[in-house]
């Protein structure tokens, strides 16, 4: 990893913080204040919570903490409550619910004793939530920087959400006022972002987005086709999907990387041709991912991240912003923006990469994805310029 592109302290950041943290990546320090959500690109953790487990179900090798200050901004968590001999615990799973149960549970909000489902599962638990908040918490505060937490595929939603608002206390982020991909890293400075599926919104009781309990939503539908875009939802709203087939079990390592390749592909044209204001706005989300039910994901993980699976995924993200650039370009109703003196071309483009085994080197690549999307953006504003 290249640490001069991480590492440079901000100001609001003391000094004894930074000795304390030496490996800690400041991203906003770099891309500036101003730079807003839609124009940046970071890695996402793919089923955060499962650090160990089978070869077929472990998805990460560091705890939370760790992948925040690899570089990892966007946590994919899946929660549920674990039996225990001390009561039901809310914790990360990779798998299938299966017999469902009946336990209780405090609730520090109102310290009233509430009903919590928990289940066995098909498949392998992980991080605790309340440890994982604690160091989302830690690491924003001390840091200045921020993280989003993304709830989904979940049991007892309006549990997971108090504990939330709970655990992170001043440190969670609530709506300010702007569009959520419009938010600068100065706005989220300091922040943990929690969204939960839209659809479990209802779940939540009296929490809402003055708590700071946000909702996500996919702009995917079926055969790709591409939802509208609301510019006033308080919450994530995103285009993409990962995930392979579990079922092509017989497919080799190549074949299955091929298979995510070509998925991914699809949805990054499909979401780069459509010809409207609001598409530029929308994060985008690219999987370099692959699953399987029987064979190890580290071990397809280790061919996707050599030095072809790299340049592989580089020209994919690459392909869905050139795309999308050709059809805003054409358009004559480019977005222009200002950015450090330099008018910029808005365009769709992949801005979150989700990965698993994340590590230093690997959020390195994705973050360096930054200086090119800068660069390819402020060439195709010049030819637009010029050919006005």
């Amino acid at each position: 990893m290249a640490a001069s592109s991480f590492r440079k302290v901000p100001a609001c950041v003391s000094p004894s913080i930074a000795m304390e943290n030496p490996d800690m990546p400041l991203l906003y320090q770099n891309l500036g204040w101003s730079r807003r959500l839609y124009e940046t690109v970071f890695a996402g953790a793919h089923d955060a919570s499962i650090t160990s487990g089978s070869s077929c179900a472990q998805t990460q090798s560091l705890d939370i903490a760790d992948q925040a200050r690899a570089g990892v901004r966007l946590f994919d968590l899946r929660i549920i409550a674990q039996a225990t001999p001390g009561g039901p615990r809310h914790v990360g799973y990779h798998g299938s619910p299966g017999g469902k149960k009946v336990g209780t549970l405090a609730v520090p909000r109102n310290a009233q004793q509430q009903v919590v489902t928990h289940a066995k599962i098909t498949g392998e638990f992980g991080l605790g939530l309340s440890e994982m908040l604690d160091q989302a918490r830690h690491f924003v505060t001390f840091s200045g920087e921020f993280l989003i937490f993304k709830f989904d595929k979940c049991t007892n939603y309006a549990l997971i959400a108090d504990e939330c608002v709970q655990r992170l206390g001043d440190a969670i982020y609530k709506p300010i006022g702007k569009e959520f991909g419009k938010l600068t890293l100065g706005d989220l400075s300091g922040k943990v972002v929690c969204v939960f599926n839209d659809s479990a919104l209802p779940n939540m009781a009296a929490l809402g987005a003055q708590d700071g309990i946000l909702g996500f939503r996919s702009l995917r539908g079926e055969k790709n086709s591409v939802g509208a875009y609301d510019p006033l939802y308080a919450g994530l709203q995103y285009y993409g999907k990962g995930g392979t087939s579990p079922l092509n079990i017989w497919k080799t390592k190549a074949g299955k990387i091929d298979e995510n390749e070509e998925k991914q592909r699809k949805m990054l044209l499909a979401m780069a041709a459509q010809a409207n204001d609001d598409s530029p706005n929308v994060l985008g989300m690219m999987y370099w991912t692959s699953t399987g039910s029987i064979s190890s994901i580290a071990s397809r993980n280790r061919v996707m991240w050599g030095a072809t699976g790299v340049r592989r995924m580089e020209q994919l993200w690459e392909e869905g912003l050139e795309a999308s650039i050709r059809l805003q370009a054409e358009r004559d109703r480019i977005r222009v923006m200002r950015h450090g003196g330099i008018p910029r071309l808005k365009a769709y483009f992949p801005n979150i990469v989700m990965i698993d085994f994340a590590d230093p080197d690997k959020c390195q690549t994705i973050y360096d994805l930054n200086t090119a999307a800068d660069a390819r953006l402020i060439r195709a504003y010049s030819d637009w310029r010029s050919a006005a």
